[in-house]
């Protein structure tokens, strides 16, 4: 208990130096709550709308699906698969809360004169509500129902490139999977926008049974299966049981969506990464400011130090007092930078941190972003920041901490009086 009584003597023999060092500690501290607040807000909202808009948490393909999708490639095979005992064996599974089959194509649309080519999507409405935000895009117009058939959504960019709107005819002219052109007549029921200009100015939504028409599918001949899961960070080690798992047909694989989309799975590795590098360098910035307070303190205690030495004081006694009172600096600061950082984080958790006057319509990596970026507490990093400063200050400490307890009492008692 004397180490410690000595300690929190000695923090306020200069008590406006050990407050300026105080506050730097928690303001260096308070930053980096905030600062890992955002980023970590920014890689939550990259990875849900990522994921979220089309891709899922993990996609099911035939082997051969990927990259070129082949309309030929259905999972299954020729053969196809039995859909409904499929998606049932992959409902009950408890890690799985969505599923969604699908159908795709490329083709043309036309309206009168106009004409464009088109990403053709075929979905069932409600399954895909379920487990994406595509439908929830709508902005004109009604989404597709389960019972209203020869109906789609149009991207807003290629409606108006085709000068159609609601109720207008649709031609779709395609390849069908038999070796004959595809060709029907479609009633524009609702107009999208994703964000994503690619997107906007190519897709059209149809029913899964429409599109397979077009396509001379079977109804068991699909070319995805997108699934959503708990936690979309098990992605990996959930498709790797999955495909080990035997419920698939034969030919058939899933990815999770950081092998689908590796810009998305490196931007959020590069933020784990800036974790740490922002940790390190707050953590320098706040030794740096504990050793000059220490190197001051030791030598403006030289005397003192000489005579609790000369009296019989261990030179471990000296070392403890002097790392004990930068331990109390440190906590003292995180005390403070913590309430700090907790009030900025109650705002920004909230309201969040408006971008739009800035940046318009954002999108990063090939996903729509919110303009209001919104912070979300990171626990663990607030944890691993805390530590890193400490660990930090303390090592700082040791080195004034060890020259005052190794000091000679009669040269100390020689050195020069305070002022």
């Amino acid at each position: 208990m004397i180490v410690v009584r000595l300690g929190w003597r000695n923090l306020w023999t200069r008590p406006r130096r050990s407050l300026i060092t105080i506050s730097a500690i928690g303001t260096a501290y308070a930053f980096l709550i905030v600062l890992i607040g955002l980023m970590e807000g920014l890689t939550h909202q990259l990875l849900n709308n990522g994921t979220g808009l089309m891709l899922g948490h993990l996609q099911i393909h035939n082997s051969q699906y990927l990259p070129d999708r082949s309309i030929y490639d259905t999972i299954g095979g020729e053969a196809g698969t039995d859909l409904e005992m499929l998606l049932s064996r992959l409902r009950t599974h408890p890690d799985i809360k969505a599923s969604s089959p699908r159908v795709y194509g490329f083709g043309l649309l036309s309206t009168g004169e106009r004409s464009a080519g088109a990403r053709m999507m075929g979905v069932i409405p409600q399954a895909e509500a379920q487990l994406s935000t595509l439908l929830h895009g709508l902005v004109q117009g009604e989404s597709l129902t389960e019972t209203e058939h020869h109906t789609l959504l149009l991207g807003d960019a290629l409606a108006q490139e085709l000068e159609a709107g609601l109720g207008s005819e649709v031609a779709a002219v395609t390849q069908a999977a038999d070796g004959t052109l595809g060709n029907d007549l479609y009633r524009i029921s609702g107009i999208l926008h994703t964000g994503l200009s690619h997107l906007d100015r190519s897709l059209a939504v149809f029913h899964l049974t429409d599109l397979q028409e077009l396509l001379a599918l079977r109804p068991g001949q699909i070319h995805e299966i997108a699934l959503k899961t708990d936690n979309a960070m098990v992605a990996d080690p959930f498709s790797a049981s999955l495909n080990a798992s035997g419920t698939l047909p034969p030919n058939t694989i899933s990815q999770s969506w950081g092998k689908l989309s590796p810009q998305l799975k490196d931007y959020v590795s590069l933020a784990e990464g800036i974790y740490g590098f922002l940790i390190f360098l707050v953590a320098m910035f706040a030794a740096f400011g504990v050793l000059n307070t220490m190197m001051m303190a030791v030598f403006e205690r030289t005397r003192e130090i000489g005579l609790v030495n000369s009296l019989g004081m261990r030179p471990s006694l000296i070392l403890s007092s002097i790392v004990v009172e930068s331990l109390f600096l440190t906590i003292l600061g995180l005390l403070g930078g913590f309430v700090i950082g907790a009030l900025c984080m109650s705002y920004l958790t909230t309201q969040g941190w408006d971008l739009s006057r800035w940046t318009g319509e954002l999108s990063m990596v090939g996903t729509r972003m919110d303009p209001v970026l919104k912070a979300v507490w990171a626990w663990d990093q607030v944890f691993w920041s805390a530590l890193g400063l400490t660990l930090a200050t303390l090592l700082a400490a040791y080195l004034p901490a060890r020259r005052a307890a190794h000091m000679d009492p009669i040269e100390a008692l020689r050195a020069p009086t305070e002022g």
